[in-house]
């Protein structure tokens, strides 16, 4: 008896010895998916959806963007008389047809210009008819070669004056038929006028600036992205461009894309319009944007939890959260760039049903959960 008590505490410390030795081997599903929160059971759950994930796609998202001039295709608006502004017709943003009036200058620089004309012409139909006179006389044999020398040279002198007067009329840009007292300045082409730069009763110079008009057949549009943008959105690319009403263009991607400022994270992409009736600079249109290859799931399907964007995802008849990289929102659906493989199953819609059951959970038993 004395021998065997001597072996039982022995016996005891060994046994203990090996069992504090021993670690629990993990699971396999815990190692794969360690970051999962805590399983929900959902077979009795009401107001969800499961949804299988499908292969991965690529996709677009139409974007707001604005139809803008093309600074080389700008034009600066000048009256080429000194005068005084009296009418302002055109308003900034207004689509104009080419030779359309956008303002009025009284000048009367012009007025002077026109009565130059006008008595130089006078002076050239006298001498044209002196001349013819003469030239009746002297074939007559009743008029002398001098006078009829003198008269002509004074016709050639009096067509003379008439077109350098017409010249003056024409490099202001009016035919001498229209000309008077005020100035058109006209739409030099198609499109819409910038800015302006006077008012209606300021006195302007010569060849001063006025405004600025934007040619409609130069149309660019710009649209901004959200970063990091699409990868393989690159300069040449052609994409879609449309309007309020059903029309459509197509347009070509210029350059590389602009960073507006750090705080909005955004990127400004500059496109071509490619042919057609174009837009006037300043009308609202949208731009197909392509997106990242990845996996589109419903918006309802993602939760927040921590600060970290998820889904929940069923195996075995339980749902457990698994955090996602999320990318764009594309109408109804998300871009899910990582976290989740085809053929998985999540929760597609009452996923919040699940993330209200998962925080009472993990609340302390005295505050109404269950503890852990």
């Amino acid at each position: 008896m004395t021998r065997v008590h001597q072996i039982l505490p022995l016996a005891l410390v060994l046994a203990a010895g090996t069992a504090c030795g021993r670690k629990p081997a993990p699971k396999a599903a815990e190692a794969e998916h360690a970051h999962e929160e805590a399983a929900i059971p959902v077979e009795a759950m009401r107001g969800i959806r499961l949804l299988e994930v499908a292969e991965a796609r690529t996709g677009a998202r139409w974007m707001p963007g604005e139809a803008q001039g093309d600074e080389a295709a700008q034009a600066v608006l000048s009256c080429p008389v000194k005068g005084i502004v009296s009418r302002l017709v055109a308003i900034p943003g207004q689509a104009r047809r080419a030779g359309e009036v956008l303002a009025v200058v009284q000048s009367p620089e012009l007025a002077r210009l026109k009565a130059e004309w006008i008595a130089a012409k006078s002076r050239l139909t006298r001498a044209r008819a002196d001349l013819a006179r003469e030239e009746r006389l002297f074939q007559a044999g009743a008029g002398a070669r001098r006078d009829l020398e003198t008269v002509r040279a004074e016709a050639e002198t009096a067509e003379a004056g008439e077109e350098a007067a017409r010249l003056s009329l024409e490099a202001v840009g009016l035919p001498p038929s229209e000309a008077g007292a005020s100035f058109p300045l006209r739409a030099p082409s198609a499109g819409s006028l910038v800015a302006w730069k006077v008012q209606r009763g300021q006195g302007v110079e010569a060849g001063q600036e006025l405004g600025a008009f934007q040619a409609a057949r130069a149309s660019i549009v710009k649209v901004e992205v959200p970063q990091p943008g699409p990868v393989d959105w690159a300069p040449g690319a052609e994409t879609e461009v449309r309007q309020a009403g059903g029309r459509t263009w197509r347009a070509r991607l210029e350059g590389t894309p602009t960073a507006l400022t750090a705080d909005t994270r955004r990127l400004a992409y500059r496109l071509r319009f490619l042919g057609g009736p174009l837009p006037i600079p300043g009308t609202p249109v949208e731009v197909k944007v392509p997106l990242d290859k990845g996996i589109y799931l419903p918006q309802s399907a993602l939760q927040q939890m921590e600060g970290r964007w998820g889904v929940f995802v069923v195996s075995g008849g339980q749902a457990a959260f698994r955090p996602v990289t999320r990318g764009a929102d594309i109408q109804a659906e998300v871009l899910i760039l990582d976290g989740l493989k085809p053929g998985e199953t999540v929760v597609a819609e009452g996923a919040y049903l699940l993330k209200a059951r998962h925080q009472k959970q993990a609340e302390p038993e005295g505050e109404g959960g269950h503890g852990h």
